[in-house]
């Protein structure tokens, strides 16, 4: 077989280095570049190529805003990159799937991304993706009103910082974090505090000039200049945010200034302005877009129709904001299903994948996997139910009398059922079950993440199915016995346990009339609990 592409191939390499000459540069061509990729991986690449080509592709839709898309290919790809050495790639997913479910509102599963990011470039030295991460998560913690745990982010943002050798972008970052922390010290009332910070971001700010026009640095500016009543300063930098606010066109990115400058002219009673920012914000976000920010928007409105006694406008303002919430609950549940199916498709992928894999090397006699990789497969579908609270079960089935086969009707005979039986078990084998000759008449199945009544049926089908083979072979009273073993891996559990548990079942079934199958969850249920016989 052609051997698959990985990213050490000559054209993969070119491809890498492509995207990332682009990256931040061309957002369309970064997007084009990265489709090719994720086109060729799919076709052509390992797993590893194909886990890093999603990520690349979910990262190129974040660049071009296209939050929905990011989410499903970072999601499908970033458990398998993040078993690899690619750090810094899975860094920037990880912050990127953090940014995704805040504007969300998923804001523990956010949390959770963002301190994995952090995490993980803290370990490999990767200064500039951990302030990033830092400084995100310092961004959550304040919209949670967690000020402490902003102010130790964004101060820890600053620290990683220090190391980088770019020293523009060192500036620009260090820049985003003092002016998030000047805004939290206006607030926690500490004047002495944000002047000292407010003093250091204009240090800054003399090295590159063209940096203070941001969005963030501007109303950092409005809140220290209106908590110094400094009237004439504040109503300059309040018409410069409204100009950054109407030339805005991705209030995800901006959510903490855009809600943090309508606070401020709430606070005033600038109810014209506040009416003229939410008419854009309409006409730059439809209902689909960060629920969360019109959800605040139509919170604001109710209270500034409320004060202006407009009874009206104010029903309609209750009325979006209620058909607002109910949207966000139904988002809420599907984006949480959504998230339940793409990890019950990738692990599906994954037996799927390894079951092919194990397909490779097959019993010459019945075409099935042999004992070798039937040993390999245990121990990683072992490992995958272990980590997912997945059930695992573990069939030995073998044929009733095999060796009176072989006496009455020839060794020949013997072979030619043994050939007919690996016909019926690859008819039955999919992502979820795997089959293998144990050796002699011993045949194992694999059941991962399957109820006991599934499990009952498939082994009916073969009990039937069984019976027609010797029927058609002329072998007369012929019949298998079936012994099964199945649940959710326990602490101290090996993959040999269900081996050793689905071999006792199945003599207990020979010693017990044969012909039949017993399921138990444990091994001495075969002693403890009362069999009812299937068949």
């Amino acid at each position: 077989m052609e051997e698959l592409l990985s990213k050490n191939s000559p054209m993969v390499e070119n491809l890498i280095q492509a995207i990332k000459d682009v990256r931040k540069v061309d957002d369309s061509k970064h997007f084009d570049l990265a489709c090719d990729l994720f086109d060729l991986a799919q076709e052509q690449g390992n797993e590893d190529l194909k886990n890093y080509a999603s990520c690349t592709l979910g990262d190129a839709c974040c660049q071009n805003r296209d939050f929905s898309q990011a989410l499903y290919y970072l999601s499908a790809g970033v458990q398998g990159l993040e078993k690899t050495d690619e750090y810094q790639l899975t860094c920037r997913c990880y912050n990127e799937l953090g940014i995704i479910f805040r504007s969300q509102s998923h804001f523990i599963t956010s949390e959770e991304y963002y301190i994995n990011s952090i995490e993980l470039a803290r370990a490999n030295r990767l200064y500039a993706d951990e302030a990033i991460a830092c400084s995100n998560f310092a961004s959550l913690c304040y919209e949670m009103d967690a000020m402490n745990q902003a102010l130790e982010y964004h101060y820890r943002a600053i620290e990683c910082c220090n190391f980088l050798e770019d020293d523009k972008l060192k500036c620009e970052l260090m820049l985003g974090d003092f002016a998030f922390i000047l805004k939290i010290y206006v607030q926690l009332g500490q004047g002495k505090r944000a002047t000292e910070v407010f003093l250091e971001m204009e240090r800054l700010l003399e090295r590159y000039p063209e940096l203070e026009d941001l969005f963030d640095i501007i109303l950092a500016r409005y809140f220290y200049y209106k908590y110094r009543n400094d009237e004439v300063n504040a109503e300059v930098m309040k018409l410069k945010c409204l100009e950054a606010f109407y030339a805005c066109e991705e209030y995800i990115i901006y959510f903490d200034e855009t809600t943090d400058l309508i606070r401020l002219l709430a606070e005033a009673k600038e109810y014209k302005e506040l009416e003229n920012m939410f008419n854009q914000i309409d006409k730059v976000c439809v209902d689909t877009d960060i629920i969360s920010l019109r959800l605040f928007m139509e919170k604001y409105r109710v209270q500034m129709y409320e004060a202006l006694g407009d009874e009206k406008r104010l029903m309609t303002s209750l009325r979006d904001y209620y058909r607002l919430s109910e949207k966000k609950t139904e988002d809420n549940k599907r984006s949480f299903i959504a998230t339940l199916n793409l990890r019950s498709e990738l692990a599906q992928q994954r037996t799927k994948n390894l079951f092919l894999l194990a397909a490779a090397e097959t019993d010459p006699l019945t075409g099935i996997a042999n004992r070798f990789k039937m040993n390999a497969v245990i121990d990683e579908l072992f490992e995958m139910a272990n980590s997912e609270g997945k059930s695992l079960a573990v069939e030995m089935m073998d044929v009733d009398g095999f060796k009176q086969v072989n006496d009455n009707y020839g060794h020949s005979k013997g072979d030619e059922l043994l050939v007919a039986m690996g016909k019926v078990l690859k008819e039955i084998t999919n992502d979820k079950i795997f089959v293998a000759r144990y050796g002699g008449d011993e045949f194992v199945i694999y059941y991962y993440d399957m109820t006991d009544e599934e499990i009952i049926e498939v082994a009916r089908y073969l009990n039937d199915s069984m019976t027609k083979v010797g029927a058609d072979l002329g072998l007369i009273g012929f019949s298998v016995s079936q012994g099964i073993v199945n649940h959710v891996p326990r602490p101290l559990n090996r993959a040999w346990d269900y081996l050793n548990a689905a071999d006792l079942t199945l003599y207990y079934v020979k010693n017990n009339g044969k012909a039949n199958v017993r399921l138990v969850h444990k091994a001495n249920e075969l002693e403890t609990e009362e069999w009812n016989k299937v068949f």
